[in-house]
């Protein structure tokens, strides 16, 4: 014999609240007190409850077709050590530019905190956060890849963007720098560039969590053409040495990650592209008609970021997650000057 559904009236009586506290506690709508939520989720445990499909649509349809209404504010977190400025990355700045209106979409605002401002520790920033009733991070780049941070992450929901935080393992999104790679490569190709070279600063290959270098690898495996080139790794802006490694390795195309330094670079020792060299790049910010190669989604990183951060206050996930998880966005091709059909050979 089938049991009557458990309802949030059911939950009410139990916890001697009314149903419309038992509902927002149950989306953890921060105008209900932590201890109450804690304390309407258990019984809504004991008592078997479980949220009717059907309802949730509903609730979900209706949310979409009323004004937002404002939820709370998220906080940005960004570093200023080693002197630092997020905003000298146009990815960091689209990351931040979606972030902020998908913020305002769920009906939270999205304010700046540098976890490196004078006389900032930890325990402070957490304690201003608290204050401000402020209980979702979302984590910028940081500045230097490996970073570890010491900071109270029990007391709040928090979401990274990329891999340059190594310690905790938060979840992450970030776009997808392997599959952006072999896209590039597998374009690059299909014109018909032959000794396809990897330049990739070993800094950047560190924030990327060697995805590039990954991907690069398994593609001169498998493209059955030349053998892979030994990737440069110096620092874009080394003129000097891309020079050398240049007139050495004779590459017919350059695959890169970096596209503005490196350009500069090319210009420094007297190379065109297309004209001397093919050039591509696996994480171009913007569509540029001048640059070839994958546009990373930044602006849908930011907006991806957001929604699991969101999803995350309303179930009350707090703190380091168990099984942390890697979403992934992805890019596409941008058919830009920099590289061009080859004559067949």
């Amino acid at each position: 014999m089938d049991h009557p559904r458990v309802t949030q009236q059911d939950i009410a009586k139990k916890a001697k609240v009314t149903r419309a506290t038992v509902s927002m506690a149950l989306s953890n709508h921060p105008s209900i007190p932590e201890k109450t939520r804690t304390r309407i989720s258990r019984i809504a445990a004991q008592l078997g409850y479980t949220p009717d499909p059907m309802l949730s649509a509903l609730a979900v349809y209706r949310s979409r077709n009323r004004p937002v209404t404002f939820h709370g504010t998220l906080a940005w977190l960004v570093s200023s050590s080693f002197g630092y400025n997020w905003r000298s990355s146009q990815h960091s700045i689209d990351f931040h530019a979606d972030a902020t209106a998908r913020a305002r979409r769920h009906g939270f605002n999205l304010e700046i905190y540098d976890l490196h401002q004078p006389q900032m520790t930890p325990d402070r920033l957490a304690a201003i956060l608290h204050a401000r009733n402020i209980s979702g991070l979302l984590l910028s780049p940081q500045p230097r890849p490996d970073t570890s941070l010491d900071f109270p992450w029990h007391e709040f929901s928090a979401v990274t963007i990329g891999y340059t935080l190594a310690s905790p393992h938060l979840h992450t999104v970030v776009s997808t720098q392997y599959r952006d790679m072999r896209l590039t490569l597998e374009h690059v190709q299909a014109l018909g560039y032959k000794r396809i070279g990897l330049a990739v600063s070993r800094d950047h290959d560190l924030r990327t969590d060697h995805n590039y270098l990954a991907a690069y690898l398994v593609h001169s495996q498998q493209a059955q053409a030349e053998p892979a080139l030994p990737p440069l790794d110096a620092a874009y802006e080394d003129s000097k040495t891309l020079d050398i490694w240049l007139r050495r390795y004779r590459p017919d195309a350059v695959v890169a990650a970096s596209n503005a330094p490196f350009m500069r670079s090319l210009q420094e020792i007297g190379v065109k592209a297309p004209e001397d060299l093919g050039v591509a790049f696996a994480n171009l910010p913007l569509e540029d008609p001048r640059i070839a190669g994958v546009v990373e989604s930044s602006v849908e990183i930011g907006s991806v970021a957001v929604d699991v951060l969101v999803a995350m206050i309303h179930r009350g996930e707090r703190g380091i997650p168990s099984y942390p998880q890697r979403i992934h966005v992805e890019g596409r091709w941008f058919p830009g000057r920099t590289v061009r059909q080859q004559p067949a050979r």
